[in-house]
C-alpha cells in the first residue's frame, strides 16, 4: 500500500509541475473579445444540451402519464 501512495504522490507532483510550466507557457494578454465568444459557444452549447434533455425527460414523463389509469 506504501508503494501505491508513494506512486500516486509522484504523479501528483509531475501532473503540477506539468500544469505549471503549461500555464507559464500561455501569454498573459490574450485578447478579451476572445474570451466573450468562447464563453458565448460554451453557454449556447450548454443551453442545446440542456434542451436536449429537456424533449427526452418530458417525452418519457408523458409517456408515463398517458400510461396512469382514470
Amino acid at each position: 500500500m506504501k508503494h501505491i501512495n508513494a506512486t500516486a504522490a509522484l504523479i501528483a507532483v509531475h501532473v503540477a509541475q506539468r500544469l505549471h510550466q503549461l500555464r507559464d507557457a500561455v501569454p498573459d494578454g490574450r485578447d478579451r473579445g476572445s474570451s466573450v465568444v468562447e464563453t458565448i459557444i460554451l453557454v449556447a452549447g450548454f443551453a442545446g444540451l440542456a434542451f436536449t434533455i429537456y424533449l427526452a425527460v418530458s417525452g418519457k414523463v408523458q409517456g408515463w402519464i398517458s400510461k396512469i389509469p382514470g
